[in-house]
């Protein structure tokens, strides 16, 4: 597949030469190969060209993959569309000890916390075409002093069970100054790469983020970053009118009007209501504040019910950019989903699950060479489509042409010294089109 070496081309001007020409040579193999994407197994697909000693050096070398991500994005897959900051947190089951960065996280998949690895993305999404393009991918570390401190808190847990309930008389309050959690601390550190490596590339001013972003730790993050955050409430939010009625003359100005009643909003904050195969929607907008947010927030209220079984769903987005529209902020917050697809991709296709890396420098490459690929997967995927003149063909169809290109390569090698017109492009289409599931 010669658009492989074509694309990484302009990323000599990041990587060494020697470097690039075995990066190729890996995405080759991923491309090409059956089982686990392991750094063994890729050298067994790659004995000809590079040593399972060479792949070693190559994952254990320190590679500026965020440089390489937007390089290849403002080349290939850039459109003066709306963009937009998507950040979501996966987790990779590890078993054993030794793994950098091992320890028990939460997975949505299980719906329990289990061993594991964490590891935080940040995507650029482009909203119209609905794609995600992952650019920065960081393990999430607890440090020693985040350690102790939940082992202390699980030991005090276990010591309560049984005691009278509140606290012991003649305690007093501990004020103390919170540091970032781990995940919020991480975010922070990824915003602040990002936006320097595209100072003057690209200007994007929203992040979309599902609702465990959705705190005043968040919103000062991406206020410090002139960020504005699109996020989730949760269905009963303590959220108020904002006060306008007049100063009593004693005291502090009165901040928080009513409470939001969600479920008798007023007609003057109703934006559509449509009924749809028995399902009725209905959209509200309107400014507000809420009690841990130091700031007026947009928020959009999704009301939908089934006139058949009078069953209620709801959901509440919000805002730190008072300006967007509900439609906007809706479609917002859909294509954070786009996120999900890369885990997916990257975990099915290109080695995400199978790493047997333990050290923390080639852990990182590991889990960066899955979402290059990614990336890298999805302009070839565009090429490939335009070649074949088909917008069905997945990246399942593009790892069967490519494997069966490598097998018909490595076949006519062994016949080239017998004859040596036997290249004949059009007369093996039928063998580079094994294993497709659209042709």
């Amino acid at each position: 597949m010669p658009e492989v070496y074509e694309i990484l081309k302009p990323l000599l001007s990041i990587l060494k030469k020697s470097k690039l020409n075995n990066l190729g040579i890996i995405v080759l193999a991923i491309l090409s190969m059956t089982g686990s994407k392991t750094m063994l197994n890729i050298s067994r697909w790659t004995k000809e060209e590079l040593s399972y000693r060479s792949i070693q050096r190559f994952f254990a070398d320190n590679i500026p993959w965020l440089d390489l991500r937007i390089k290849l994005f403002m080349l290939n897959l850039f459109t003066n569309q709306k963009l937009i900051f998507a950040v979501d947190e996966t987790n990779v089951s590890k078993a054993g000890k030794t793994t950098h960065g091992i320890d028990f996280f939460f997975s949505s998949i299980y719906q329990k916390v289990m061993k594991s690895l964490c590891f935080s993305c940040l995507s650029i999404i482009d909203v119209d075409k609905s794609k995600s393009y992952p650019l920065l991918a960081n393990q999430l570390v607890f440090s020693p002093e985040e350690k102790a401190v939940a082992k202390v808190k699980k030991e005090k847990t276990k010591q309560a069970k049984g005691n009278k309930r509140g606290r012991k008389k003649g305690s007093k309050n501990n004020v103390k100054k919170k540091d970032l959690a781990a995940s919020f601390r991480l975010l922070k550190k990824q915003l602040e790469k990002c936006l320097s490596a595209l100072k003057g590339k690209l200007s994007i001013v929203h992040l979309v983020a599902d609702g465990f972003y959705g705190n005043l730790t968040v919103i000062d993050i991406c206020n410090n970053f002139g960020l504005f955050l699109i996020s989730k409430l949760q269905s009963n939010p303590a959220i108020y009118y904002k006060y306008t009625g007049e100063y009593s003359g004693r005291g502090r100005k009165r901040v928080y009007g009513n409470k939001v009643d969600i479920k008798n909003l007023p007609y003057e904050y109703l934006v559509s209501h449509e009924l749809k195969d028995d399902v009725v929607t209905i959209i509200y907008q309107l400014t507000c504040l809420h009690k841990q947010f130091r700031q007026e927030i947009n928020t959009v209220i999704v009301i939908k019910e089934n006139i058949k079984t009078n069953k209620v769903a709801k959901a509440i987005f919000f805002s730190t950019d008072l300006n967007l529209s509900a439609q906007e902020i809706i479609q917002f917050y859909s294509s954070r989903f786009q996120i999900e697809f890369n885990f997916r991709d990257a975990k099915e296709f290109f080695g995400l699950e199978d790493f047997m890396n333990v050290t923390e420098n080639t852990v990182k490459t590991a889990v960066n060479i899955s979402f290059f690929m990614v990336l890298f997967s999805q302009i070839l995927l565009q090429k490939f489509r335009d070649k074949q003149r088909n917008p069905l063909l997945s990246i399942r169809d593009l790892i069967s042409a490519q494997r069966a290109e490598l097998y018909l390569s490595q076949t006519l090698k062994l016949f080239r010294k017998l004859h040596p017109n036997i290249l004949i492009n059009e007369t093996f289409e039928s063998i580079r089109s094994i294993g497709r599931i659209n042709l």
